[in-house]
Order: C-alpha cells, then structure tokens, then sequence
C-alpha cells in the first residue's frame, strides 16, 4: 500500500475512532465517519466494503496502536516501578481520552461481537508484553521469585480504572507512587 493510502486509510480509522466513541456505533454513520475525514463516502469503502469491516479494523487499530506504545514502555531501561508507572499513567491518558464517550459494551449484536473479540485478543497481548517485562524485573531481583508473573501482570494491567485516573489527576504521581510502592512491596510487615 502506498505512503498517501496508507495515510488516508488512518484518517478514516481515526475518524471512525472518534465518531463510534461519540455517537456509538449504531448511531454512526458513514457520512459522518467520511465528513470528519474530509473525503466523500464513497471512498471508505474503497478501504472498507462494510462499517462492520470499518469496525474491526478500527479496534484493530487501537489496540495495535495501544500495544506498540505498551511494549515501548516495558521495553525502556528504566527500574521496574518506573514503567509500571508509566504504564498507569499512559492507559490513564487513554482512560481519559475516552471519557463519557466510551461505547457501551452490551448485547449481541454484530458490533459488540466484534468489539469483544478483538478486547479479548488485545487483552492476551496486552498481559503477554507485561508478563514478560515482570520476568525481567525477577531476573534483575526488582520482584521476588515465588510469585506466578502473570498474576502480577494481570494486576498490573487491571490497575488503571477512573478511580486511580481520577487520583492521579488530582494529586499528581504522589498517590501514585504510594500505590506502585504497596503492590511492589506488598502489604506485610
């Protein structure tokens, strides 16, 4: 694909993004997705045959768009605290980003399936990237060894939420701190 098909196929999954979040997906139209773009409807489909296809492909987006920034994170050489902060704060950002726009996730129709499936598929992913940079914080004595590391990296990836956004948000990376610190070292004596 070229360079400028390249970047007119991402106008469009960032216009959808953006329209599916506001309006969900149902109410979306493809006028809409093509007018926030800046092109004729016509031409999405030149890319995408169907909103469902325009959809998955969306999610597929973000997700990869999402896990790419996750990997570069864990992937930093910096102690393990400092990316399991950076993580909280980036997935905080995208939390926020969202805001009251998030689509709801309930029923059976097409759009949640497809939705679900590709959650699913990213939230394995997602746990993968983190589990493995928990394998290098035991080898590297920053976490102790009796502990499964993908229990670990499921709270890890559990733990951004509107709460701790919100926390963050009004008092800085001081609460934050203190949380990374209990999880770290635990709550016993």
């Amino acid at each position: 694909m070229s360079e400028t098909r390249e970047n007119r196929r991402s106008e469009i999954l960032k216009a959808a993004c953006i329209e599916f979040s506001e309006n969900g997906y149902d109410s979306t139209k493809m006028e809409q997705i093509a007018k926030r773009a800046g092109i004729g409807k016509s031409t999405i489909y030149e890319y995408f045959p169907s909103k469902n296809e325009l959809l998955k492909a969306s999610c597929e987006w973000i997700f990869d768009t999402i896990l790419y920034e996750v990997n570069d994170i864990m992937q930093k050489y910096i102690c393990f605290k400092d990316k399991v902060i950076n993580y909280i704060k980036y997935a905080c950002d995208i939390l926020n980003s969202i805001g009251s726009g998030m689509m709801i996730l309930y029923g059976k129709s097409d759009s949640v399936q497809i939705i679900r499936s590709n959650a699913s598929m990213f939230h394995m992913k997602l746990l993968d990237i983190i589990e493995k940079s928990v394998l290098e914080a035991t080898k590297n004595g920053e976490i102790r060894e009796n502990i499964n590391p993908r229990n670990i990296a499921k709270i890890i990836t559990f733990l951004p939420s509107p709460i701790l956004c919100e926390e963050i948000r009004n008092n800085g990376d001081a609460a934050l701190d203190d949380i990374i610190s209990i999880l770290i070292h635990g709550f016993a004596k």
